[in-house]
């Protein structure tokens, strides 16, 4: 499969599994963005799915190479949770901070920050390379 290729389908699988996670915990959120809802959803979806390859551009410029992807290793399992995370956790504080939005009581929060929030990154990056790694077996 081309470089090209395989990160359209990363970002495709990244973006269908962000949908499904920014509409799922929506309501652990009090939006304060004056977004309507809906397109504050597909944006942060789309959002997440250009920081899911951003963090794959990122671990191929580690590697000098985009192959990693077909057969990640550990520690590029490790970089993408690690990157996911920091930037989880730089996007929660700085949107928390400005106001545009605030956690329901139903929100488990760790330190302050949002647990769905907080994983969220790292859990569809990890599993859009799960899909990956299964597409290029195949």
């Amino acid at each position: 499969m081309t470089t090209k290729k395989r990160f359209f389908i990363a970002g495709f699988i990244a973006l269908i599994l962000n949908i499904a996670w920014e509409f799922s915990h929506h309501p652990l959120y009090i939006d304060l963005s004056g977004i309507p809802k809906y397109s504050h959803l597909i944006i942060a979806s789309f959002t997440d799915m250009l920081t899911i390859l951003g963090i794959f551009a990122i671990v191929s410029l580690k590697n000098k190479n985009t192959n990693w992807i077909k057969n990640p290793n550990k520690f590029d399992y490790l970089m993408v949770v690690f990157l996911g995370l920091i930037i989880a956790i730089s996007i929660e504080m700085i949107n928390l901070n400005l106001g545009r939005w605030e956690y329901t009581v139903a929100m488990p929060t760790f330190f302050g920050i949002g647990i769905s929030p907080l994983i969220q990154l790292t859990l569809t990056g990890i599993i859009s390379l799960i899909f990956i790694k299964q597409i290029e077996q195949q």
